[in-house]
C-alpha cells in the first residue's frame, strides 16, 4: 500500500513541479526554484520507492524510504503554496 502512494503522491507532484512555474508568471525567485529542487528529489525518491527498487546499501533504502521522501514532498510542497 506503501508503494502505491508512494507512486500517486510523486506523480501529483511532479505534475505540479511542471504546472507550478507557470502558476508563478514571470517572477521568478531563488527559494522557490529551491524548493522545488528538494520537492523533486522527493519525488525522485517516491517514483523509485513506488516502482519497487530495493537497493542493496542501507542508507540508499533509507533514503528512499516513504519515512524520507514523504515529509520532504509535503513540507517543500506546503511551503511552495505558503509562500506563492
Amino acid at each position: 500500500m506503501t508503494r502505491v502512494l508512494s507512486l500517486v503522491a510523486a506523480s501529483l507532484l511532479s505534475l505540479v513541479g511542471m504546472i507550478f512555474p507557470f502558476v508563478l508568471g514571470r517572477v521568478p525567485t531563488g527559494l522557490n526554484q529551491s524548493l522545488l529542487l528538494l520537492m523533486m528529489a522527493g519525488v525522485a525518491g517516491g517514483f523509485i520507492y513506488g516502482a519497487g527498487f530495493q537497493p542493496d546499501q542501507k542508507w540508499l533504502r533509507s533514503v528512499i524510504a516513504p519515512a524520507f521522501t514523504w515529509p520532504l514532498m509535503g513540507l517543500s510542497f506546503a511551503l511552495l503554496v505558503w509562500l506563492r
